[in-house]
C-alpha cells in the first residue's frame, strides 16, 4: 500500500507531530501570489455561525482556525480529532488552549460520536490518507445533522506540476503525484461523496508560488520523507537548479491546483 495512506506511517513518522505539515504551511504563506489569504476565503466559505457545533477531522496544527481566530464568534463548539494524538497536541498549542476547542485522536473510519450531532463537518487535506475512503465518506455523513455540511478541501491532479518535475529530473524516486488525488482529488470528489450525499460542489482556488528562497522549498521536500524517496546528491542538484532559477529569474514559479469541496 501506498505510504500516503497507511496509517502508522501516517500516525507515528509524517504527522508524529507538526514540524513537516508547518513546513509546507509555511511555503505557501510566504510565496502564494494571490493576495486573498486562502484560509480566509476558506474560513468565508463556511459561513459559521455562533453556537453552531463544529467538527474538524484530521485537524494538523488547527491552520484555519490560528488564521481566523480574531473572527470566530465567542461561542463556537469546535471538535477537533486527528488521528496523530502529536498533531492534536500541536492543534492545541497552536489555540492557545483557547476553551472553544477540544481535542482528541481518532480515527475518520471509527468517529467517536452518535449519529446526528454536528451542524459542519471539516475534513480538508486529510480523505486521501484513509485506507478505507468510502467508509470514512459514511461516518462523516452520519455524524452531521440532516441537512448538516460537509467541508473537504482537496487539490487537483496539477496541483504543483513544476516540482513534481523538477524532481524527477534530478532522479529522486517519488510516489507518483497522481496518487493523492487518484483517491482523492478535486476531479473524483464529486462521485467520492456523491454516494453518501445529495449535492457536491467543487470550489476552485486560483493560486501559484512565486518562490524566492531555495531554502524553504528544500523544507517543503524533506517534509515529504517517506512519501518521497530522495538521496543527497539529488537535494543538492535541487537546491542549486533553484538557486540558479532564483538569481535568473528572481523566483521559481509552481502553478497550484485546489479548493474546497462542499457537500450536503
Amino acid at each position: 500500500m501506498d505510504p500516503i495512506s497507511v496509517q502508522n506511517y501516517l500516525k507515528n513518522e509524517q504527522y508524529r507531530q507538526g514540524d513537516h505539515l508547518d513546513a509546507r504551511i509555511q511555503l505557501h504563506r510566504r510565496f502564494s501570489v494571490n493576495p486573498t489569504v486562502y484560509f480566509e476565503w476558506m474560513y468565508d466559505i463556511l459561513d459559521l455561525q455562533a453556537g453552531m457545533p463544529i467538527l474538524e477531522v484530521g485537524c494538523g496544527t488547527g491552520e484555519i482556525w490560528r488564521t481566523n481566530l480574531p473572527r470566530l464568534p465567542d461561542v463556537l463548539p469546535v471538535t477537533m480529532l486527528d488521528l496523530s494524538a502529536g498533531m492534536a497536541a500541536a492543534a492545541r498549542a497552536t489555540l492557545n488552549h483557547d476553551a472553544r476547542f477540544r481535542f482528541a485522536a481518532a480515527d475518520a473510519q471509527h468517529l467517536p460520536f452518535s449519529n446526528g450531532q454536528f451542524e459542519q463537518v471539516i475534513a480538508n487535506y486529510m480523505l486521501y490518507h484513509v485506507p478505507d475512503i468510502p467508509l470514512a465518506v459514511r461516518e462523516l455523513r452520519r455524524v452531521l445533522i440532516p441537512g448538516g455540511r460537509l467541508c473537504a478541501a482537496t487539490n487537483g491532479r496539477t496541483h504543483m506540476i513544476e516540482l513534481h518535475d523538477l524532481m524527477q529530473r534530478f532522479g529522486l524516486r517519488v510516489s507518483q503525484q497522481y496518487d493523492f488525488t487518484a483517491r482523492y482529488g478535486l476531479e473524483n470528489a464529486p462521485r467520492i461523496l456523491g454516494d453518501c450525499f445529495d449535492h457536491v460542489e467543487v470550489v476552485p482556488f486560483v493560486d501559484r508560488l512565486f518562490v524566492t528562497d531555495a531554502a524553504a522549498l528544500m523544507d517543503y521536500i524533506r517534509s515529504m520523507v517517506g512519501i518521497w524517496h530522495f538521496d543527497p546528491e539529488g537535494l543538492t542538484g535541487i537546491e542549486q537548479w533553484v538557486a540558479g532559477e532564483i538569481r535568473d529569474k528572481g523566483g521559481f514559479t509552481i502553478h497550484k491546483s485546489g479548493g474546497v469541496v462542499l457537500a450536503w
